[in-house]
């Protein structure tokens, strides 16, 4: 329930970033954060309180519960925002969101594929209409681009590269101590604990965690194409075996450090 106090101040507010290298799981924190906060599920919800950067601006709408002010962003940067569309802001907590790199790579030719948002897919060699449709010409050409540099956009240097966002948010958490570093397969696994931490973290207290989970769940079911195939392991489905030899061969040290045994 939510619990708005008498008067709230600036002082009351706190600023929770949650990053990720894009289709690690980003929006399915959001949707477990919108869950735990009560927040209304309807359309323009995430948008307005768990603001995407790429679309709108952090510092616009907070969220009032359990006596503070929330403002709860996502972002694909590499780096934390210190700025935001004129406006300068800390972040208080930073939740970092870490998925099996080949998983992110088959989720990420899902999302640019026709069968859901084409337009994103502008930067790549080719178009496609999805992944079942790519060849395996076509496959290797797209899963070369990933193992050379860990994203298949690496023009895009304020996203980075999966490995990138790794080293970036794992060494500050290990050295400024306000980062949360998880993984999609860990709150596959174990939700509850898993969102117990999270809450924990970011200073969220006493939240119904059934609820979230049904509430977190509506919000991604209700666009399958977008959540595609919300499992772990299923670039097993797609890539040869010699692929994903090739993709540990080269990456095996930073694959482990991210906790993927080889």
């Amino acid at each position: 329930m939510m619990d708005q106090p008498a008067v709230m101040t600036k002082a009351s507010a706190r600023v929770v970033g949650l990053y990720s290298y894009p289709k690690s799981g980003n929006t399915w924190v959001r949707s477990i954060i919108a869950a735990a906060c009560a927040m209304p599920d309807n359309p323009g919800t995430l948008q307005r309180y768990v603001t995407d950067t790429h679309k709108g601006r952090v510092m616009t709408d907070p969220w009032a519960f359990q006596g503070r002010h929330w403002y709860f962003y996502k972002s694909h940067h590499q780096q934390v925002l210190t700025r935001h569309q004129g406006d300068h802001f800390a972040t208080d907590r930073i939740v970092s969101i870490h998925r099996h790199p080949l998983d992110v790579f088959v989720s990420y030719l899902n999302f640019v594929s026709g069968n859901v948002a084409p337009q994103a897919g502008a930067a790549l060699p080719f178009r496609f209409a999805s992944v079942d449709a790519l060849t395996e010409a076509q496959m290797e050409t797209l899963f070369a681009i990933f193992l050379e540099h860990g994203t298949l956009v690496p023009q895009n240097r304020l996203f980075g590269s999966v490995f990138g966002h790794w080293n970036a948010f794992s060494a500050r958490a290990a050295s400024r101590g306000d980062v949360l570093l998880m993984r999609y397969e860990d709150l596959e696994a174990d939700f509850a604990h898993q969102v117990a931490r999270l809450c924990g973290f970011v200073g969220l207290h006493d939240i119904d965690l059934e609820a979230t989970f049904r509430g977190a769940d509506r919000r991604t079911a209700a666009n399958d194409k977008f959540f595609w195939k919300r499992s772990s392991g299923g670039h097993k489905a797609h890539l040869s075996e010699a692929q994903i030899a090739r993709f540990h061969e080269r990456h095996g040290a930073a694959m482990q450090a991210m906790g993927y045994a080889l």
